[in-house]
C-alpha cells in the first residue's frame, strides 16, 4: 500500500512547478520590482510583503482545517488545487503590473494583489503538501517522493527564477517599456504555474478518491455535518492548533522551518541586489549565477536519497547545514569578489539549502503520525499546514527585515551607484545575516527528538491501537 506507482510520483511531483515557480518569483522578484520599477520605498515594499504572507499564515490555518474535513468524490486535497491553479495565474499576472498611479493608490493595489495571491497560494499549498503524506507512509517512500518533486522544483525554478532576467532582458532590447517587460514576464510564469498544478489535480488517484463509494461518503456526511455551524468549526479548529502545538515534536520542527525560511526569505530577496549593485553583474550573469544557485543542489539530491537510506534525517539535515552556515560566516567576513567566488559560495549555500527542501518536508510528513498517536486523532492537513504557516511567517519577517535595512541604509532604487552603507547592508543580508538564522534552525533541530528507530516505534503503535491493541503512551512521552 505504501509503495508509490511511479507515475503517481511523477504527477505529484508536476505540481512542484506551479509550487517553486510561484514561491520562487515572488521571493526573488516581488521587493525588487516594488522598488526599482513601481517606485515604492524598501521599507514600504518590505511592509506589502510582509502583509501577504501574514495572510498566508492565516489561510493556511483555515485551509488546513477545512481541507481535513472534506470529502468530496474527487477526494480531501484535489478540489482545492484545482481551485486554485488559475487564480494564481491571473493574480500573478496583475501584481507584476505597473500602471500610472498615484503612491497611496499603488500601494493599496500592490497590498491588496499581495494578499489575493498569498490566500489563494495557501488555498494550493497545504493540501498539496498533506497530499503527499495521505499517499504513503513509508519512512523511505517519503523522501523518495520529495525527491520527484525536488527535481520538478528546478524546472519551476528555471521559470520563476532563473528565467525572467533573461525574459525581461530581451523584451527590453526589442522595445518593451521595463514594466511591461515585467508583466509579460510573470504572465508567462503564472500560466506554466497554473497548468502544472491542474495537471497533477486531475492526474492523481488517490485511495480515498478510489473508495469513496463506500467510507468516503460517510466522511463527506461527516463532513458536511461537522461544517454546519461555523461558530462550533472555528472553535474546533483552534483547539486543535493549540494541541498540536504544545508537542515537543511540532515546536521543535516549526522553529527549526522558521528559521531557515527566514534565512532563505533575506538570502532570495536579496541576491537581486547584491549581484546588481555589489558585484556589477549584467542580466546574463546574473542568470546564469541563479541557474547555478537553482542545478548545483542536483549534484547532492541522490546522495541525500542514498545516505538517508542509513542515517536519520535529523543527521543528514544537521550535517549538511551545519557545513552551509559555518561557511556562510566565513564568506561573510571574507568578502565575495569574482564570479568565480560567487559560484562557489552559491555551491556551498545549496548544501543547506537542500537538505532542508528535501528533508523538512518529509519529517514533517512523519510528525503527522506522531501527533495521530499522541492524541488519537488525524489531522494531517492541519499538521501539514504548519509548514505553510512557517514559509509565510518566515516571509513576512525576512523580507519586513530587509526591506527596512535597505531603506535605513540609504538604498536608492532609482540610482545605478548605492552608498557604502547600502553595499554593506546588501553584502551582509547574503552572507552573515542567513547564516545566523539557519545557525538557529539547527538547534532547533538538535531538540527534534524523531529519529527513524523512534518513527517506526510510532507506526507500529498507531497499527496496534488499529487492532485493538493496548498501547504504552507512556514510551512516548519524550515526543509530547
Amino acid at each position: 500500500m505504501d509503495k508509490l506507482k511511479t507515475s503517481t510520483k511523477i504527477l505529484y511531483g508536476i505540481a512542484g512547478i506551479g509550487d517553486s515557480a510561484l514561491y520562487n518569483f515572488m521571493g526573488t522578484f516581488a521587493l525588487f520590482f516594488l522598488t526599482t520599477v513601481a517606485g515604492v520605498d524598501p521599507a514600504v515594499g518590505g511592509t506589502i510583503v510582509a502583509l501577504g504572507s501574514i495572510c498566508e499564515t492565516i489561510a493556511g490555518a483555515v485551509i488546513g482545517y477545512v481541507s481535513d474535513n472534506t470529502a468530496t468524490k474527487y477526494g480531501k486535497r484535489k478540489p482545492f488545487l484545482l481551485a486554485a491553479a488559475f487564480p494564481l495565474t491571473i493574480i500573478t499576472c496583475l501584481f507584476f503590473a505597473n500602471f500610472n498611479m498615484g503612491m497611496t493608490v499603488k500601494i493599496l493595489y500592490y497590498g491588496a494583489m499581495m494578499v489575493i495571491f498569498w490566500t489563494f497560494f495557501s488555498v494550493f499549498f497545504v493540501p498539496y503538501l498533506a497530499w503527499g503524506a495521505e499517499l504513503t507512509q513509508d519512512y523511505n517512500e517519503r523522501t523518495v517522493l520529495r525527491g520527484y518533486v525536488y527535481f520538478f522544483n528546478m524546472a519551476g525554478v528555471t521559470i520563476g527564477m532563473i528565467l525572467p532576467n533573461l525574459i525581461v532582458d530581451w523584451l527590453g532590447s526589442q522595445g518593451f517599456s521595463l514594466g511591461a517587460s515585467w508583466q509579460i514576464t510573470a504572465v508567462f510564469c503564472g500560466v506554466c504555474a497554473g497548468v502544472s498544478i491542474f495537471i497533477a489535480a486531475v492526474g492523481i488517484k488517490d485511495q480515498f478518491e478510489r473508495n469513496y463509494q463506500t467510507a468516503g461518503k460517510e466522511a463527506a456526511h461527516k463532513a458536511r455535518t461537522s461544517m454546519k455551524s461555523l461558530v462550533r468549526a472555528f472553535k474546533d479548529m483552534l483547539g486543535s492548533y493549540w494541541e498540536i502545538m504544545k508537542s515537543k515534536t511540532v515546536l521543535c520542527i516549526l522553529g527549526a522551518s522558521v528559521f531557515y525560511l527566514i534565512a532563505y526569505a533575506i538570502f532570495s530577496a536579496d541576491r537581486m541586489y547584491f549581484l546588481t549593485y555589489n558585484m556589477k553583474f549584467s542580466p546574463g550573469q546574473i542568470t546564469a549565477v541563479l541557474a547555478f544557485l537553482t542545478f548545483s543542489p542536483l549534484v547532492f539530491l541522490p546522495l541525500i536519497i542514498k545516505l538517508s537510506n542509513r542515517w536519520d534525517k535529523r543527521s543528514l539535515f544537521l550535517y549538511g547545514m551545519s557545513i552551509s552556515t559555518v561557511m556562510m560566516l566565513l564568506y561573510g567576513v571574507m568578502g565575495i569578489h569574482s564570479m568565480a567566488g560567487i559560484f562557489l559560495y552559491s555551491f556551498l549555500y545549496s548544501i543547506g539549502n537542500i537538505c532542508y527542501w528535501q528533508l523538512i518536508p518529509s519529517m514533517i510528513y512523519d510528525v503527522s503520525e506522531v501527533d495521530e498517536l499522541i492524541y488519537n486523532k488525524k489531522r494531517t492537513g492541519l499538521v501539514i499546514s504548519l509548514q505553510s504557516l512557517s514559509e509565510s511567517l518566515a516571509n513576512a519577517v525576512g523580507v519586513q527585515l530587509l526591506g527596512i535595512m535597505l531603506s535605513a541604509a540609504g538604498f536608492d532604487g532609482e540610482v545605478g551607484v548605492q552608498a557604502d552603507t547600502a553595499l554593506l547592508c546588501t553584502h551582509l543580508s547574503f552572507t552573515v545575516l542567513p547564516a545566523v538564522f539557519m545557525g538557529i534552525s539547527i538547534l532547533m533541530i538538535v531538540k527534534y527528538p524523531v529519529t527513524r528507530a523512534v518513527y517506526d516505534q510510532v507506526l507500529a503503535a498507531l497499527k496496534a491501537r488499529e487492532a485493538g491493541e493496548d498501547v504504552d503512551m507512556e514510551a512516548f512521552e519524550r515526543l509530547r
